[in-house]
């Protein structure tokens, strides 16, 4: 959540990654005031932390050059220096070309039955990044060497794409047929719908990285960052909304998936944006939704004043009537901006109160679970402890009295045999006590202290409050829950629609 909220933050706030980036101690202020507010506290002292924000800013800035990054009094301090080497004059080339000739059969052609799809499964990746990761000899940009090896030795051309994933790399080629010219008077019709690109073309790469776990935040961010960069600061006005809102908001998608994918194919990522946002199309306003409504809920008077044009009926806009879309629900339930204004902030309330809670308890049992021994929380640890001390207190007072026993009945016996016999008795039972104080010692040393006790007992009467506490929070959001979804369903229904002439 951290590394997606900076590089949210450095997308919304800087834009394009430049060599020329600086971070002021005034945007510093910023950025981490943005992160407290947005995610748990960042703790700058917590090695973590530091190596979480240090990845965000380099795979930010890879693409212009690399970074060397501090953290110095709470702030960043980071100065990003060009790559001097281009791809193709590496001297690590050739060796890279090796790599993939000696591994050739582990390359997967035809892939998922399409001749145009190409794998180089996990195992090939990872030879290539195990040597990648190991060049100090030059300054390049490391992601792009593997890209250019892969297309030299493959022979790909220019509008060709290799996609660098987690589990492998992946190319689809494309021939120059790809994208069919689109006539114009086909702009507004089916067959621009993705930039005159077949939709199977698009298929198989939405499956290689939406089904992945790395994509899930995809349409949430997108989302976001269109109401924060065209409601909250630009405070576009709903003319304008109605009028670019599905531009926008695809423009965006563009610009993710060219990032995600680190490739700067216009056209097929124009219509892989398109192909993408027409399947998680409810997802995206869902998202819009929300974001408005949490603005609302903290009073922002410019979304109010936004969401006030869907009470408005009928407008005139030079001197032709347009009936504007309502906020009203399928059952035709009508919302307004005061009758949903109470609802809207008790839930939101609600639902960031559980948040935290929940994030409270999580952080209680992960303090809960430091203090276990083994399997064993500190009382269930003292208690075996305790029960075997008490069953070697137990052997030592039953071979203590049958030692006293032996003592008395020595001086009684006249035998010498047995007096020796019993002698030797005596001596064997002396060190069987002897053995067992010693184990109670070590046993005893084993145990806890009453502070470990007191901090566990303690964390849990706070996992028991917090737990108790949330479980009424949760009572009164799902209370609230029915009457927010209806809001956020009109919203979503209205943000989608368009004003219409009146006859």
């Amino acid at each position: 959540m951290l590394d997606q909220e900076i590089k949210f933050y450095l997308k919304a706030h800087v834009g394009k990654p430049s060599i020329d980036f600086r971070l002021s101690d005034e945007e510093n202020d910023k950025l981490f005031a943005y992160l407290n507010e947005n995610c748990e506290t960042v703790d700058l002292d917590d090695p973590q932390s530091q190596l979480i924000i240090k990845q965000a800013f380099k795979e930010y800035l890879e693409p212009v050059g690399y970074i060397l990054f501090k953290i110095i009094n709470n702030k960043i301090r980071l100065k990003v220096f060009p790559y001097k080497i281009e791809p193709k004059d590496s001297v690590n080339l050739p060796s890279l070309l090796e790599i993939l000739k000696n591994n050739q059969d582990l390359i997967e052609y035809d892939y998922k039955g399409n001749k145009n799809q190409i794998s180089l499964p996990k195992k090939l990746k990872d030879k290539i990044y195990n040597f990648i990761n190991k060049i100090n000899n030059e300054e390049i940009n490391k992601k792009e060497l593997a890209r250019f090896a892969v297309n030299e030795f493959l022979q790909l051309k220019d509008h060709d794409i290799v996609i660098i994933r987690d589990e492998h790399i992946f190319v689809k080629k494309l021939d120059d047929k790809y994208k069919r010219k689109v006539a114009e008077n086909e702009k507004e019709t089916i067959a621009n719908r993705y930039n005159g690109i077949k939709e199977e073309d698009f298929k198989v790469l939405y499956d290689d990285y939406f089904l992945e776990e790395e994509s899930k935040n995809f349409f949430y961010y997108s989302a976001k960052m269109f109401v924060q960069t065209y409601l909250i600061e630009k405070k576009i006005d709903n003319q304008t909304y109605e009028k670019k809102v599905f531009a926008l908001i695809q423009s965006i998608i563009l610009e993710q998936l060219k990032e995600a994918f680190e490739d700067e194919d216009e056209d097929f990522f124009l219509g892989f944006s398109g192909y993408v946002f027409r399947k998680h199309f409810e997802e995206v306003f869902g998202h819009i939704a929300n974001l408005i409504l949490e603005e609302i809920a903290i009073s922002n008077q410019y979304m109010m004043e936004f969401l006030k044009y869907y009470s408005l009926n009928i407008i005139v806009i030079d001197g032709r009537k347009y009936k504007v879309p309502e906020l009203e629900t399928e059952d035709g339930l009508k919302w307004n901006v005061i009758s949903m204004l109470s609802i809207v902030k008790i839930y939101i309330k609600i639902k960031t109160s559980v948040e935290a809670l929940k994030k409270e308890k999580e952080d209680i049992n992960k303090k809960i679970r430091s203090l276990y021994i083994g399997d064993k929380s500190p009382l269930e640890y003292q208690n075996v402890v305790n029960a075997e001390k008490e069953r070697l207190t137990q052997k030592i007072n039953e071979h203590g009295k049958k030692l006293e026993r032996y003592l008395d009945s020595l001086d009684m016996i006249k035998d010498t045999t047995k007096k020796t016999r019993l002698q030797v008795e005596i001596y064997n039972i002396k060190d069987e006590i002897k053995k067992y104080r010693e184990e109670k010692k070590r046993v005893t040393a084993t145990a806890v202290g009453k502070t470990m006790i007191s901090e566990y007992n303690n964390l849990r009467k706070d996992l028991d409050n917090i737990t108790r506490q949330l479980h009424r929070e949760e009572k009164i959001r799902e209370q609230n829950k029915a009457a927010y979804v209806s809001i956020k369903d009109a919203l979503s229904k209205a943000l989608v629609s368009k004003k219409v002439l009146v006859p």
